[in-house]
């Protein structure tokens, strides 16, 4: 700890007081090390926010709503996963997942294409403070997969349903009539609950897509039936632990998930390679088709709000931590 008065000397060679630049003046003196793109690249995919169908979207407004800010669109995602398996400058792909999972049917999405990236070069999965659920599911067929030690991970299962609003309407003073033809066409209706004979078409359902979920990570991590029902049924996992139970192959950070990706691709590991950011490309994400309307509305931010909110009562079926954990040493 020093005065500012006595930092020269500090710097000295004990002789003479060192001359001090402000900034601005030293600047000019500093020259930046040109750094040229190597001809093999390592390339970064990132998924962030909660993981839905269509579009990757940030909400530009504070909202107080989880999982609502932030969403990772399926499609998106799985551009950017084929942009990077096109590229054949990119070597290998490192897959940062930060998420507490999402739309099951959007998972096993990005599932199918990180299995499929995976059989034209190598991908590594990098996982942030939490990759739950559909995080794990999309996260399963990579070649490794790093965490730290404080990871939330794991958490793999499936839950549904439905919100019933008929008394609301009524507290309201609104009248809603729906016209249906079918057994099963009112399965999802916000009016009526759920009949026996849908619970248990719900319930089926719901089954099936846990049992291809267990499959999806069964077949990328190399476990049995039975040991996957035992790390299974919704359990949370830290890093550790995970790491402890075949979840997670190495503890570490980006520089860990890096030098795997140089070893599974052949490269020198002690060379510097460039690392781009792979993004979809920019024609393939269509722009608001109501641009008018959406100014009226309050702007993007509220557009955008309120096209969350509805692909979000859309989805029937998640893989998805519905809880916050936090970890106190």
């Amino acid at each position: 700890m020093l005065y500012e008065d006595e930092l020269s000397h500090h710097l000295s060679d004990g002789t003479t007081n060192a001359p001090l630049l402000t900034w601005r003046e030293a600047a000019r003196w500093l020259r930046q090390p040109v750094k040229w793109t190597t001809r093999q690249l390592i390339g970064v995919v990132s998924l962030e926010g909660l993981i839905v169908p269509g579009r990757s979207r940030r909400i530009p407004i504070p909202v107080p709503l989880p999982f609502v800010e932030a969403q990772a669109g399926a499609e998106t995602i799985v551009q950017a996963l084929r942009r990077a398996e096109a590229d054949r400058r990119i070597a290998a792909v490192i897959f940062h997942v930060e998420t507490p999972g999402g739309s099951a049917l959007a998972s096993d999405l990005i599932c199918r294409e990180v299995r499929r990236l995976r059989e034209r070069k190598p991908v590594v999965v990098l996982m942030g403070g939490q990759a739950t659920s559909g995080g794990y599911y999309v996260s399963a067929p990579a070649n490794r997969i790093v965490a730290r030690p404080t990871t939330l991970t794991g958490s793999i299962g499936i839950w549904g349903g439905k919100f019933v609003a008929a008394g609301l309407y009524r507290k309201l003073g609104i009248g809603r009539e729906a016209v249906q033809r079918g057994a099963m066409a009112g399965l999802y209706s916000e009016l009526t609950p759920f009949s026996d004979e849908e619970r248990a078409r719900v319930r089926r359902d719901l089954g099936e897509a846990y049992a291809r979920f267990k499959a999806r990570v069964a077949e990328g991590r190399g476990l049995t039936e039975e040991r996957m029902e035992e790390i299974a049924r919704g359990r949370v996992w830290t890093g550790a632990q995970a790491r402890e139970i075949g979840l997670v192959d190495e503890l570490g950070d980006f520089e860990t998930a890096l030098a795997l990706a140089k070893e599974l691709a052949g490269l020198k590991p002690e060379r510097e390679y460039t690392v781009v950011q792979v993004r979809p490309p920019r024609h393939e994400l269509l722009p608001s088709p109501f641009p008018l309307v959406e100014e009226r509305a309050g702007g993007r931010g509220l557009w955008a709000l309120l096209d969350a909110l509805k692909d979000l009562a859309r989805e029937r079926t998640w893989a998805l931590a519905p809880w916050t954990i936090r970890i106190q040493g």
